[in-house]
């Protein structure tokens, strides 16, 4: 085997002040569009077995050692829409990393895989009977050891963590420490900034280095535009290279390939797939997103906490895990002040100075619950001028979920010692006292269709090309191929059936290892070269 020479420092990436002409022509064995978890770990299996790879990114490159652990600099550089990329009311911000390496890079490195009763509901609902747990298990071993995912030992345990912990064993509620995808941890706390240390085993610093070594050749700021096809088979991508400073087209590119493989997000690719007009058999494209959203409950204690020292993430809350609860999920972990103006909990003014005065004394619990998957991705307009939209918003069911979970996550902090407990509320509600919180958490009202009721985020948006047996139900096979064009595969969190209830990020790592796996197995029907 021979491997290209890799720099000390950073990736060899192609980006726009790099391309000297109005048009670029490329071609190879493989083209991947995206390169964050999905399209890295598909772009280094198959660069490993000897095919040429081209790996397409819209964002911008940003090497590890400009990372500044400074979420304002980030949000700017680093996340889709400046951190700004938002459901079309605007209750929901979603948030994904719009760089190389993709979100794996500004996560917060909660790994878990996923249980067997979503599984269930795959093979059941979805005809997906290969995928069972023994094959998923084997990629899940794969993928966990490559990227060092371990569960949080006592060092990594900030006491952010600590009072969710006291508050669990004193109401006598399960927790376990997270699982986590980071070698020898520099407890910096700033893994949604980026890790400026390496220590995240994001696709920047693995699979992306490791496809490189083989030959695979990275572009920045590489905009898909269409996937193009001759006789039924995809044979390549067309776009432009925007430059992220200007935004202005540098040069159009043509990508001519035997395989495309979509991996640019569950927002991103079906947005592709409509202005390719590709989808149109089933009419999913975009149909059933799920996001997984969270809000945040955050105490004040009356000691220092500090809570922004030590791992960013470090026990989850699953004892509120069964469906009657919503599949609640509840993760310690004290956002940085930049994330929490997003979420309004700051205030303005003198309640500004006045928070941000006890911010030391802050723990958080970010409280996950499972949507059904009611949202919608689309583009409207001219390809290049137009806009996605989003829409998505709270059911009455998710948000009678949210506000007992509310009163869980209080009772935690409360149990701990919090002399107050800020909620996720439009109305800066807060509760002093246990003896309010029901109270306080029942005034935030459902309102007109959960319309600006809660501050939600998402890191997790899936579900919107899902895998499926019947053409007419979903967007690719149970191999991960376009039922509609042959030799388009999809290896993104878009695939995803139907919620995943927990972090998605190594059920996609598990999924693109296999759908890899599927296209070595069946090479000669994919390849003619």
């Amino acid at each position: 085997m021979i491997y290209k020479e890799m720099p000390q420092e950073g990736l060899l990436v192609t980006q726009a002040a790099d391309i000297p002409s109005k048009e670029l022509r490329l071609e190879a064995d493989v083209v991947v569009v995206g390169s964050g978890t999905g399209g890295a770990i598909a772009a280094y299996e198959l660069a490993r077995a000897g095919r040429k790879v081209i790996i397409l990114e819209a964002g911008r490159y940003v090497p590890s050692n400009t990372f500044k652990e400074d979420l304002a600099d980030s949000m700017q550089r680093m996340y889709q829409d400046n951190a700004l990329q938002t459901n079309a009311t605007g209750d929901l911000i979603l948030m994904q990393g719009a760089m190389v390496g993709g979100s794996s890079v500004v996560d917060a490195t909660v790994c878990e895989r996923l249980p067997k009763d979503v599984l269930d509901i795959w093979q059941k609902e979805h005809g997906l009977d290969n995928l069972t747990m023994e094959d998923m298990a084997a990629h899940y071993k794969k993928v966990e050891a490559r990227l060092a995912v371990h569960e949080n030992e006592p060092h990594e345990i900030n006491d952010c963590a600590n009072v969710v912990v006291s508050g669990c064993e004193a109401m006598g509620w399960s927790w376990r420490p997270v699982a986590r995808n980071v070698r020898q941890c520099a407890l910096t706390g700033h893994c949604i900034s980026g890790c400026a240390s390496d220590r995240k085993q994001s696709a920047l610093v693995t699979h992306l280095p490791w496809a490189m070594a083989h030959g695979a050749e990275l572009y920045s700021d590489a905009h898909v535009d269409f996937v193009n096809m001759r006789n039924g088979r995809a044979s390549g991508v067309e776009g432009r290279i925007i430059d992220p400073e200007t935004k202005q087209v540098v040069s159009r590119f043509f990508c001519d390939a035997q395989l495309v493989i979509l991996a640019a997000g569950a927002v991103q690719t079906p947005l592709i797939l409509q202005k390719s007009g590709i989808g149109a058999q089933s009419g999913m494209v975009g149909r059933n997103l799920f996001v997984h959203p969270f809000v945040t409950v955050i105490g004040r204690f009356p000691e220092p906490i500090y809570g922004w020292r030590g791992a960013l993430t470090g026990v989850k809350v699953d004892e509120f895990r069964k469906p009657e609860n919503g599949h609640v999920l509840m993760v310690s972990g004290l956002a940085a002040p930049m994330q929490l103006i997003a979420q309004g909990e700051l205030g303005e003014g003198d309640s500004h100075v006045r928070f941000m005065e006890s911010y030391k004394h802050y723990s958080a619990l970010n409280v996950f619950v499972h949507d059904h998957g009611q949202g919608y991705v689309h583009w409207t307009g001219d390809v290049e001028t137009g806009e996605k939209r989003i829409d998505w918003n709270l059911s009455r069911d998710e948000f009678a979920h949210f506000r007992e979970a509310l009163k869980h996550a209080g009772r935690i902090m409360f149990s701990a010692g919090a002399e107050k407990v800020h909620l996720p509320a439009y109305n800066l509600t807060a509760a002093n006292n246990v003896f309010e919180l029901d109270k306080a958490v029942n005034q935030i009202d459902y309102g007109t269709l959960g319309l600006y009721t809660l501050r939600m985020l998402s890191y997790e948006p899936q579900g919107t090309c899902r895998m499926g047996k019947d053409p007419f139900r979903s967007v690719v096979n149970p191999w991960g191929e376009c039922h509609d064009v042959k030799g388009l595969f999809i290896t993104d969190a878009s695939i995803l059936p139907s919620g995943t209830t927990v972090p998605v990020h190594m059920t996609v790592a598990a999924l693109s290892s296999y759908i890899a796996e599927n296209i070595l197995l069946k090479s000669s029907s994919y390849f003619w070269s």
